[in-house]
């Protein structure tokens, strides 16, 4: 865990998780960093986790609570009383805040259902950013930056794990996470980490037939 959450009222502060080691400490200081970055970088938007402040040092920033959790969470809780209507607004929801990132230059490299969040308009918010990696931007004097997160097997596009997080990767992390949204459960969910890479190394993909036409 990268950071330290605490909540005060309204207020949830992220900060560096400081420990004993040395070089994951180190690590944790640039994942926070990362994340104050991102969101200097993408500013206000109706699809991102509201910041409402950030360290002048980058070590931590003041976010916007939340009450009504995760997407993945909220859906768990109210699944009986959530409607079609429900599902397709946060799926086209989705699809904009990863289009507004990607606009920016910014790739997410771990999305998954958590990582929305549900404002109290019941409208879906995208966050998490310490994973994050971002093309250069020359307006605040920043040099790009490769994303140090890695998706979640059943959101993972095969590839060569060396390679860095691209937009490409975030899309099919995205189609997973609308997946999740559809259906109920992650692609493949049961199998082990290694039977559903293979699996996807083979072109096999579960079936969108049930739910591709009520997004339409």
């Amino acid at each position: 865990m990268a950071a330290k959450t605490y909540r005060i009222g309204n207020v949830v502060r992220k900060e560096c998780h400081i420990l004993e080691d040395d070089e994951i400490t180190k690590q944790n200081r640039e994942a926070c960093e990362t994340e104050a970055l991102v969101y200097r970088i993408l500013g206000h938007h109706q699809r991102i986790a509201e910041c409402l402040s950030i360290s002048p040092t980058n070590d931590y920033i003041e976010l916007e609570y939340y009450p009504r959790n995760n997407l993945k969470a909220h859906l768990n809780e109210n699944r009986n009383n959530i409607t079609a209507v429900d599902l397709k607004r946060w799926a086209f929801q989705m699809v904009e805040s990863v289009a507004y990132i990607h606009s920016k230059g910014i790739s997410h490299a771990d999305l998954r259902l958590e990582q929305w969040l549900v404002d109290a308009s019941l409208n879906a918010r995208l966050s998490d950013f310490n994973g994050a990696g971002y093309e250069e931007q020359p307006s605040l004097r920043l040099e790009a930056r490769r994303p140090l997160g890695l998706e979640i097997p059943s959101h993972c596009l095969p590839r060569d794990l060396g390679e860095a997080p691209t937009v490409l990767s975030d899309i099919f992390a995205l189609g997973s996470s609308i997946y999740e949204l559809m259906v109920g459960q992650t692609p493949f969910e049961g199998l082990d980490d290694e039977n559903i890479q293979r699996m996807f190394q083979r072109g096999d993909f579960p079936s969108t037939n049930g739910f591709i036409a009520a997004l339409l």
